[in-house]
């Protein structure tokens, strides 16, 4: 599937501008972070809703962005309007990783205040670059601390690791 999923990517931006890729990206973002588009995820893969209404919910979510009205419109054609919530997520990291602006990822178990958010800034600007961009995600799961992962490499000043960490010199 990721195959699909960057073919598509790959199509929609290349029929970009640099500023409509811009554009896309953070329009997709917001698609991304709106929890009440999540709903959708199950419309689009729903065998008994017709294509018509899937292209309309589709075209609602990218309020008359032409150039993404014809991308809708290809992937309604080709029968593929269920990758659409897959597709949201990868376009960003494909755009991003197009143009060699590969965000950090922070994984945290809520959403952070303002001073952790200033920490992580700081933290990434005197050591990536002040414009690399960041990108939060909540593991709820997580017990606590934060995750910090940029390409390859991986800080991980998790509580859970900690614990991890302890349960082993306990154990040996």
């Amino acid at each position: 599937m990721n195959k699909l999923l960057e073919v598509y990517s790959k199509g929609l931006y290349d029929s970009l501008s640099n500023e409509g890729v811009v554009a896309v990206v953070e329009h997709f973002q917001n698609i991304s972070n709106d929890s009440s588009v999540h709903g959708l995820s199950g419309l689009f893969k729903n065998k008994t809703v017709n294509k018509e209404e899937k292209l309309k919910a589709a075209i609602d979510l990218i309020e008359g962005d032409e150039d993404l009205e014809a991308f809708m419109q290809t992937l309604a054609n080709n029968a593929r309007l269920d990758l659409l919530p897959a597709i949201f997520g990868f376009f960003v990291d494909y755009a991003l990783r197009r143009q060699n602006n590969v965000p950090v990822k922070v994984t945290v178990n809520e959403e952070p205040n303002e001073e952790i958010k200033n920490r992580v800034s700081l933290f990434v600007s005197q050591n990536l670059g002040q414009n690399t961009p960041i990108r939060y995600e909540i593991n709820k799961t997580m017990l606590g601390g934060v995750v910090l992962k940029y390409k390859d490499n991986e800080i991980d000043l998790s509580v859970d690791n900690k614990l991890n960490g302890l349960n082993s010199v306990l154990t040996n």
